[in-house]
């Protein structure tokens, strides 16, 4: 009977000592999250803040509200230039386009409007 025993015993103690090892390694993965966390704000932060120096309106040269820009980019889709939502408006209403399926975008400048940047 005491064989029956200390074999249950030892089980019972390996089975203790596996929890108590899958107890810290959870809580080192914690740990580790919380820390990931940290840094994930603090990337956010930093990103935010390249946001806000990087968009300057072209037209007025003020500084852009986050979902207020209007972002111009090539045909390669690399980014032109960044505009007020009502700058850009503006400039959009002063100009006469004309679609023009030759032209990359499909509108070109009516040939009126061009003499007169020109």
């Amino acid at each position: 009977m005491q064989v029956n025993e200390t074999h249950y015993q030892r089980g019972i103690i390996e089975r203790k000592e596996k929890v108590e090892a899958a107890l810290v390694r959870l809580q080192s993965l914690k740990c580790k999250v919380s820390e990931l966390r940290v840094q994930c704000e603090e990337l956010k932060k930093l990103q935010l803040e390249k946001q806000k120096e990087a968009l300057l309106c072209n037209e007025c040269g003020k500084l852009i509200n986050h979902g207020q820009e209007v972002t111009l980019k090539d045909l390669f889709g690399k980014v032109k230039s960044h505009y007020h939502k009502d700058c850009f408006k503006a400039i959009w209403l002063s100009q006469t386009w004309v679609f023009d399926y030759s032209c990359p975008g499909f509108l070109r400048m009516s040939e009126k409007n061009q003499k007169k940047l020109l």
